[in-house]
């Protein structure tokens, strides 16, 4: 998978400006991934700061008014993989446009919009936006849940984006906490964060199914049980009292199925632990019976079939960047 930010560029804070709008263009194309900037001012200028550790992002962006969007076009000559993007604004206003919805952004406002779908930016002159960028299969939500709220406006005054969004603003403000020796950890507290303020604002919404209720508390359940072994579509159903054909229609209608999502879940704890400096001195072997992977060939090849990389690949690239 190529990196929005290439790997070269990976430890250190990247600043840059254009003077043009071809110029901003090309820097945005280089930050992120395929987008198309247009502005009505014949004199534009923009200013990006970008960051990564592991594959999260944070960028703060600053610029004369603009419009930005992805379309379907872009997103099928996408090589840099599949991300949420949250925007907090920390100056001026934005609008955010995905799924037939809109959300208005002030100070504070944080909106979250998914790179596997269109979707619009609108900026206004002033506007100065921090920008997370977090690879989906990260956050421990499906992605038709996660859904109901792109192009949400999260209020900077309610609930978890009233923590989330000074949290935000302060990263954005010192981009050069991803490289501190913490900056690994930094990065997956990010994710947790995020994930919670998700699952908390869907908490609140009056209109969810209990479907979709019951898909989260299974989705919890798994997460909190994933270093049993014996964690299977069985176990998970009795625990809901749902029989197992209910408990798999549940995730085929989220376009997975329930030994998958476990599979991922998983693979996805190994590789915080791999890159974890904490973890350092435990075998490979030690960290996949951790979560469940109690045959180490198995697991080795399964890890490397769902990142493209080996284990020990991942792990010393974390050890390296720490």
């Amino acid at each position: 998978m190529q990196h929005p930010v290439e790997p070269s560029e990976s430890r250190g804070v990247m600043t840059s400006v254009a003077h043009s709008m071809d110029a901003f263009n090309a820097l945005v194309q280089a930050s992120f991934m395929p987008l198309e900037v247009t502005t009505s001012r014949p004199d534009f200028t923009g200013r990006i700061r970008a960051a990564r550790r592991d594959d999260v992002y944070c960028y703060e962006i600053a610029a004369n008014e603009h419009i930005v969007q992805r379309t379907p076009r872009m997103i099928e000559t996408t090589t840099t993989g599949e991300f949420y993007k949250l925007s907090t604004m920390l100056s001026g206003t934005s609008i955010v446009l995905q799924d037939d919805r809109e959300a208005v952004l002030g100070v504070g406002d944080v909106a979250l919009y998914d790179t596997t779908r269109p979707y619009t930016l609108i900026s206004s002159e002033g506007a100065r936006t921090a920008v997370v960028m977090l690879p989906r299969q990260q956050v421990e939500l499906p992605p038709g849940i996660v859904r109901q709220l792109t192009a949400v406006r999260l209020s900077s005054d309610h609930g978890m984006t009233s923590i989330i969004s000074p949290f935000i603003a302060s990263l954005a403000a010192d981009l050069h906490q991803f490289e501190s020796s913490a900056g690994a950890r930094l990065a997956r507290n990010l994710v947790d964060l995020v994930t919670t303020m998700l699952v908390s604002e869907l908490d609140i919404d009056d209109e969810e199914t209990s479907r979709r209720a019951l898909l989260r508390r299974v989705c919890a359940y798994i997460d909190d049980n994933l270093g049993d072994p014996a964690l299977g579509p069985g176990k998970i159903a009795a625990a809901h009292f749902i029989s197992v054909r209910y408990l798999q229609v549940l995730f085929q209608r989220e376009g997975t199925t329930t030994s998958a999502w476990i599979r991922q879940r998983r693979l996805e704890r190994c590789r915080r632990d791999l890159t974890d400096p904490v973890m350092a001195q435990w075998p490979i072997a030690g960290i996949a019976a951790r979560w469940g992977f109690l045959e180490p060939t198995h697991f080795s090849r399964v890890f490397k079939d769902h990142f493209g990389r080996s284990a020990r690949d991942i792990r010393a690239a974390g050890q390296q960047a720490a």
